[in-house]
């Protein structure tokens, strides 16, 4: 008996994050969160609702609209707080063109980084760097005086995980391409790892030469929150609705997992403040919450 409650104690002891207190955002009326994305402090986030893109000051939870309308998915924050990087789709006919954006927080002004293409793989910022790959090429536009040294970016092209690298782009698939399909590409703070999503698979980790891939779980639409700890979501649904979601974190090497939340709270979308002071998260119902972190 005395060794299975050391051993149970082991095990409950082995968690990833100390969680703290998770709390509702208090936001206009009428305002439904699809995507939230957090500042480097925590001290602020970016949501893209069905308002547009606004700022949102958690400490009261005003909000300021920096954009008209953004991508579902690409939307990131200069670690100094001052910029706000994204993708916005258009239409010429029928085809679907994406171009990427920012827009300075201090005084509204927008630019247009990569202008409106049918092949913006994917971007990152480091820093205050913006380090953007589209068609297979790499640029990149300091945000700061201070601004990281170019990095290497995990994007998507037609199904396939591709990596670049000292601005050389490789298709790195681990598992193949043929009837593959990868998402959620990203690389690690250190710049060593890159986390994605296999269609059908899970979550995975791999080397930037795409050897050494490790399954890390089922976890979906996952982000780094250091360079050994991902966070992410559980969710099922019936075909047509979501009828469950939790956060999770897991080791990137697989091998430990903790619930974050319970099953019945609905959580998707995790975004991580680059400190890991906080987590955010939404719900099918568009509210947004934000959970603290214990150092």
């Amino acid at each position: 008996l005395l060794s299975i409650a050391v051993l149970l104690s082991s095990v409950a002891s082995a968690q990833l994050l100390n969680v703290g207190v998770t709390s509702k955002v208090a936001l206009p009326e009428g305002t439904e969160v699809a995507q939230v994305t957090m500042s480097h402090d925590g001290s602020f986030a970016v949501i893209n609702s069905n308002n547009g893109l606004e700022k949102v000051t958690l400490a009261n939870g005003k909000t300021v609209k920096i954009a008209g309308s953004a991508s579902f998915t690409g939307v990131e924050i200069s670690e100094d707080g001052s910029t706000v990087v994204f993708k916005q789709p258009s239409y010429q006919g029928k085809l679907r063109y994406t171009a990427l954006k920012s827009v300075n927080l201090s005084n509204g002004k927008e630019t247009t980084l990569v202008a409106p293409s049918r092949n913006l793989q994917g971007f990152n910022i480091v820093g205050n760097r913006v380090n953007a790959v589209n068609k297979g090429k790499l640029s990149t536009k300091a945000l700061s005086a201070n601004a990281s040294a170019e990095a290497p970016v995990a994007s998507i092209s037609r199904g396939a995980l591709l990596v670049t690298v000292n601005g050389v782009t490789r298709n790195i698939s681990p598992q193949g391409t043929s009837g593959q399909s990868y998402l959620w590409p990203s690389v690690s703070p250190d710049g060593t790892k890159v986390l994605y999503y296999l269609v059908s698979s899970g979550a995975w980790v791999c080397n930037l030469d795409g050897s050494n891939a490790v399954k890390v779980g089922t976890v979906r639409a996952a982000q780094w929150y250091d360079n050994n700890v991902i966070v992410g979501m559980e969710d099922e649904d019936n075909g047509e609705v979501v009828t469950a979601s939790k956060l999770v974190a897991v080791n990137a090497a697989g091998t430990i997992k903790q619930d974050l939340t319970q099953v019945s709270s609905m959580a998707m979308y995790p975004s991580v403040a680059g400190n890991g002071s906080k987590i955010s998260f939404v719900t099918p119902a568009g509210e947004m919450f934000i959970m603290s972190i214990n150092k």
